[in-house]
């Protein structure tokens, strides 16, 4: 009581107490919306040998609350919003929901919320070596839906909406008060060969096309149990996007790049780590073809 009396403090991470009210803490941050307090507390855990399941979930939940969201805003936002008026109408709308200049770090914040989602893994989960993200972290990861929890996959339908939108708002829409409020791109996305997406050090190329494949995920595994309005606009998500963004990722991954089929096929479900085009060349072309189908469909 008198470590949590004292706001933020001084916290021993080795104390079970001291851990305790941290995250008691974190919540009344959240709470409140003090997100740079809750980011402090929350990447103290996260970064620690004491990171555990609540852990990130509350640093993934600051990072978000960086990013601006609201998550029964966002609910109505989501279900008011008409993915279905025209082929683009999905991108148009989460450049609308999640805007970014580089004079934030909201886009960041998205990244990072996704990279902590995919650590929250259902007890016992066994990661096979070829799935696994970040394991010599304090935070390993799947690439995997199915060895996420619930919660964490939930939670990713918003966090792969906020990776797309903040990114696309960084790299393509890039005007804050446009004349028109029609949210196209005002430039083409630029990574659209595997060069490309192995140049780019901002690691945009790949986060952008992992964001999709996560937010899909995140449909996936959690839009059986909802109803309604939300369902069915989720569900145009996924069927207006994700089977043609495969295609393109496939396509150049195969007939322009000259992958395996084998390794194309391993390279569609890497895509999920957002490191992974730097460190697996199909990963970079799948990426690559990715973008060249989103430029397909949202252009100038």
């Amino acid at each position: 009581m008198i470590v949590s009396a004292c706001g933020s403090g001084s916290y021993d991470l080795s104390n079970s107490t001291d851990r305790a009210a941290m995250k008691d803490q974190i919540n009344i941050d959240l709470t409140n919306n003090d997100c740079p307090d809750a980011l402090t507390l929350s990447t103290q855990l996260y970064q620690s040998s004491y990171s555990d399941n609540d852990t990130r979930m509350l640093y993934a939940s600051a990072q978000a609350c960086n990013v601006g969201i609201q998550l029964f805003q966002l609910l109505d936002d989501i279900t008011a919003a008409n993915f279905s008026s025209s082929t683009d109408a999905v991108f148009r709308v989460l450049v609308k929901l999640f805007p970014s200049t580089s004079a934030d770090s909201r886009m960041q914040s998205s990244w990072f919320a996704q990279d902590a989602l995919q650590a929250i893994l259902n007890p016992g989960a066994v990661v096979a070596p070829s799935d696994q993200i970040n394991f010599t972290s304090y935070n390993p990861a799947s690439d995997l839906a199915s060895d996420h929890t619930f919660d964490a996959n939930s939670y990713m339908i918003f966090m792969g909406m906020a990776v797309v939108g903040t990114t696309l708002n960084r790299s393509s829409y890039t005007t804050e008060t446009p004349a028109s409020q029609s949210y196209a791109p005002q430039q083409l996305l630029p990574w659209t060969t595997l060069l490309a997406v192995q140049n780019d050090t901002t690691g945009a190329a790949c986060a952008l096309a992992s964001g999709f494949f996560n937010l899909f995920d995140g449909i996936t595994q959690t839009v059986g149990f909802l109803s309604g309005s939300t369902s069915s606009q989720l569900n145009l998500i996924t069927g207006t996007l994700e089977d043609g963004l495969s295609l393109a990722g496939s396509t150049q991954c195969t007939s322009v790049d000259h992958f395996t089929a084998a390794q194309c096929t391993a390279a569609a479900q890497r895509i999920r780590d957002r490191a992974a085009c730097a460190e697996v060349p199909a990963v970079a072309s799948f990426a690559a073809g990715i973008i060249f189908g989103i430029n397909q469909v949202w252009h100038p």
